[in-house]
């Protein structure tokens, strides 16, 4: 099964396990990068990365309280 194929609820939970990967692989680069200027780029990209997964996870978690409030009042 591919993350496509999964309903949209668990899409975005792959995606953020996906972009916590990400980051941590920039993490790993930042910490083996011979110069100041790569290691500052690695480290700006895994905060993105972390960026990301933040905002996903918020996202995932609204849709499913409000997918929760709607079962409610749907009885």
């Amino acid at each position: 099964m591919r993350v496509r194929d999964l309903p949209q609820d668990h899409r975005n939970a792959a995606d953020y396990d996906r972009y916590r990967t990400f980051a941590q692989s920039c993490l790993t680069l930042a910490l083996s990068a011979k110069d100041q200027p790569t290691r500052a780029m690695f480290l700006a990209m895994a905060q993105t990365w972390n960026s990301l997964a933040d905002r996903n996870l918020t996202a995932t978690t609204q849709t499913a309280l409000e997918d929760f409030n709607q079962r409610q009042l749907d009885g």
